[in-house]
């Protein structure tokens, strides 16, 4: 690469061993590639011992870019790894040093256990439930349960990861508010108590969410001598890349490391900051780190052209209102007429996608479409339109649900019609899946006997061969088949004593769904959401008063997310299709792109608002001054701030075309009237 011949590069790459050094550049400025190429000359030419070396990195995404660029002969143990991972990795290590210097975790057995969001947004949502029924709790609150505990799961993350302490939140929150009356005031003391009771529960059992995880290592471990002591001895070298998007607690970590390394390499993005939604602090970075290294200025683009490059600068000073100028070459830039429904929008920017292969000769992953949910509807419309061209839309923001798999929703279906105490009614689209699953019916009749099954009651059940009609729509040659599944069912719902869940979904695969039919990959589903269910029983098994087989049902039918294997992540990332994904997800990866078309440019949600009912993000930030208001001023200069840096980052990874794409009626009929189409249309005046 060009970037590795240049003098200066080389010079850093092959630096000495005891040097630190902060690369500063914009994207695409080649930060990552010296990173992989100064590991590299560190193992191989420098004999640095690997797991010696703390590589730092944003996600898994990124992880896995990493992940075949560090293998190398001379390598050992590759400590690579996110933030969180190595929280979670020293916690597991070092346990007993923190049974030691914990006296709140009653439950001592020697392995921690940590929690999904998931799970942990089930446990918040249970002793939300409870307050709610016995103390009338979240008066005035318009949010449903799920959103309260996400929100207040969130604040636990943010606060954690700030330093702040769990019992300010509702302080912090309620403070900034600029019209405060008693109810807001009660609203926040009922989120309060919520979060101390699931905290202190989780505590006192050893489970532990990613709040706590921080919490706990900065608390009893960073802060006890011996192990701070072994820490400096194993941490010789650090490489660490996005430094700007680096929580607080973070940051002080690696500030604590500086003194004590040989040598750091840390790369900076002195433009970005895109994570603040997820608590990252860049004014935080800037204030403890900066001056700590030799900087190193980056002060060219690899992933867009010159007038890209220009162009993305241009429009965040447009944005920031530091400058009036207008652009001139407008050729790279294409601004579709705004049409009015979005789903018009969505069809012709797929039709756009295939002229654009077809015509222009790009490939399908040359081009990216940046939408803000990337949601199911965009996803349907554009992809059905590319796979009729015998094209294929890569949904890199979605995990699938579990239930989105046909196997899992079976399994699931069966375990519903088997535990009636549980209240939990499998719906008709449900039962009719596993009717075709399992016995191999066309849609009328399965669709037909699904209603029937629904209809049974008191609860729904398989009826009676002797049902009218019953054979004629299951077929003489599946009445053997039928019989057994529907006797196993009544037979398991009189058991006195039912099976956890996860034991539960073994037996039914073993027993009813196991076939010659099966493929890898539904044997992988059904042992991904059986290992799932596992864990979920452990964990949650430890709360009294909260079934765990119900609770998973529950926590399975709401949408939980599949987990995907490293083999899926990196299909996704390399495979030659049309990628739809979040401007955030797009920036939180490797990846560049020819084209980029962005859709619903009009919309509101290119600038998202900080002011929510139970949550702030600015506020539940490090560098919150906690006697201060936020104002409705304050709101709209953070949205400018936020939508001018996601925009410089993002055309600073596309190399040759913007299109735009908007219609004037949003999803829900309104009319769209954010701000991002009209900086577009005044720059380009």
């Amino acid at each position: 690469m060009a970037i590795i011949s240049d003098s200066k590069f080389k010079n850093i790459i092959e630096a000495p061993d005891n040097s630190k050094f902060i690369l500063k550049g914009s994207t695409g400025s080649g930060k990552t590639t010296i990173l992989l190429e100064r590991y590299k000359y560190m193992v191989n030419e420098l004999c640095i011992p690997s797991e010696k070396i703390l590589i730092l990195l944003l996600n898994r995404t990124q992880s896995l870019d990493w992940r075949t660029k560090t293998f190398l002969k001379s390598s050992g143990t590759i400590w690579r790894t996110s933030y969180y991972g190595f929280i979670q990795s020293e916690i597991r290590t070092h346990y007993p040093i923190i049974l030691k210097n914990c006296s709140d975790i009653l439950d001592r057995r020697i392995k921690p256990t940590f929690l999904t969001f998931e799970s942990a947004q089930f446990l918040v949502s249970t002793v939300i439930q409870s307050h709610r029924e016995r103390k009338g709790i979240f008066q005035g609150v318009a949010s449903f349960t799920d959103r309260i505990s996400i929100d207040i799961t969130s604040n636990l993350v943010k606060a954690a990861t700030s330093g702040i302490s769990y019992k300010e939140i509702g302080s912090r929150l309620y403070n900034s508010l600029e019209i405060k009356d008693d109810l807001k005031r009660q609203i926040f003391h009922d989120a309060d108590n919520i979060t101390a009771a699931y905290r202190n529960k989780c505590i006192e059992l050893g489970v532990f969410d990613f709040a706590m995880a921080v919490e706990l290592y900065n608390s009893c471990l960073i802060a006890d001598d011996f192990y701070r002591d072994q820490l400096f001895k194993r941490v010789q070298h650090i490489i660490i890349d996005n430094l700007e998007e680096c929580v607080p607690t973070e940051v002080d970590f690696i500030d604590l490391l500086l003194p004590n390394v040989k040598s750091c390499f840390l790369g900076y993005n002195h433009e970005g900051g895109y994570g603040q939604v997820f608590g990252s602090n860049h004014d935080y970075v800037k204030e403890k780190l900066l001056k700590r290294c030799k900087i190193v200025d980056l002060d060219t683009s690899f992933t867009c052209k010159s007038f890209m490059y220009e162009f993305s600068d241009m429009l965040y000073d447009y944005i920031e209102g530091k400058t009036s100028s207008r652009i001139h070459n407008k050729a790279f830039i294409e601004r579709t007429q705004p049409v009015e429904l979005r789903s018009d929008m969505l069809e012709l920017i797929g039709e756009k996608v295939i002229k654009l292969i077809r015509e222009n000769g790009y490939l399908p992953s040359d081009i990216t479409i940046l939408s803000t949910y990337a949601d199911p509807v965009t996803e349907f419309v554009i992809g059905r339109i590319l796979e009729a061209n015998g094209l294929i839309l890569n949904n890199h923001s979605r995990k699938n649900r579990i239930i989105d798999n046909p196997f899992s929703q079976a399994l699931i279906t069966l375990a519903l019609l088997c535990y009636p105490s549980f209240n939990l009614l499998p719906n008709r689209d449900n039962v009719r899946s596993l009717i075709r699953l399992i016995l191999r019916i066309d849609p009328i009749r399965s669709s037909i006997l699904a209603d029937e099954i629904c209809r049974q009651k008191p609860y729904a059940r398989f009826p009676d061969i002797e049902f009218p009609g019953l054979v004629e729509r299951i077929g003489y040659y599946n009445i053997e088949k039928y019989e057994y599944i529907r006797n196993w069912i009544d037979e398991y719902r009189e058991l006195e004593v039912k099976l956890p869940i996860d034991a539960f979904l073994q037996k039914v695969f073993l027993e009813i769904l196991v076939s010659q039919d099966l493929s890898e990959d539904d044997v992988l589903q059904a042992k991904n959401l059986i290992d799932s269910a596992q864990t979920f029983v452990e964990i949650v098994s430890r709360f009294k008063n909260i079934s765990a087989d119900k609770g998973f049902l529950e926590m399975v039918r709401s949408g939980i997310k599949a987990s995907e294997s490293i083999f899926e992540l990196e299909e996704k990332l390399h495979g030659n299709t049309v990628v739809l994904t979040t401007p955030v997800s797009y920036l939180s990866c490797s990846m560049k792109s020819k084209v980029l078309i962005l859709s619903s440019l009009s919309s509101k949600n290119w600038t998202p608002r900080s002011i929510k009912e139970l949550t702030n993000v600015h506020v539940l930030s490090k560098t919150w001054d906690d006697q201060m208001v936020y104002t409705e001023d304050m709101e709209v200069r953070n949205q400018k701030d936020y939508i001018a840096m996601i925009m410089r980052s993002l055309l600073k990874r596309c190399e040759e075309k913007v299109i735009t794409f908007e219609s004037i009626l949003s999803a829900n009929g309104f009319e769209n009237d954010g701000i991002l189409s009209e900086y577009f249309d005044e720059i380009m005046e």
